[in-house]
């Protein structure tokens, strides 16, 4: 049985086909000499590592303060914020931490700083700095603010 012939991709021969293959997305049909001839491109196998997100030492950080931090919410004191309580005599639920003191370095775990506030409370002493100095909500000036 004769096989049956197919005009190859390459050379334009009614030949039989040897071998299909997909170039960019076109369909290739190669007769054997072209096959030969042709060379597939390689695949990229260099296997590249993505660059950390973090470093170890601050993710280790991180982890520990992600800890401190659940703890501390779920602490009887720090269930409603001061700041909703204060503006509008409401009880919301806290949801954040607010570092009185920064954040910088060990004042990242450092609990006495720690104030347990709601988003709103949050966004309040952000946006109202000299009140919140007042009331003592911050107790250190901010650089960029």
């Amino acid at each position: 049985m004769k096989a049956k012939e197919k005009k190859c991709s390459d050379c334009g021969n009614m030949r039989p086909i040897f071998k299909n293959i997909t170039e960019d997305g076109v369909r290739l049909r190669l007769c054997t000499s072209c096959a030969r001839s042709h060379t597939t491109p390689k695949k990229n196998t260099t296997r590249h590592t993505p660059i950390k997100q973090f470093s170890d030492k601050r993710a280790k950080r991180s982890a520990a303060y992600n800890v401190a931090k659940t703890i501390f919410m779920m602490l009887d004191k720090n269930k409603f914020c001061p700041v909703m309580s204060y503006l509008h005599g409401k009880t919301v639920p806290t949801t954040d931490i607010h570092h009185t003191n920064g954040r910088e370095n060990d004042r990242l775990t450092d609990q006495e700083y720690w104030l347990a506030v709601s988003r709103e409370g949050h966004d309040y002493i952000h946006a109202n700095m000299d009140i919140a100095r007042e009331q003592g909500w911050i107790t250190h000036d901010y650089k960029d603010e």
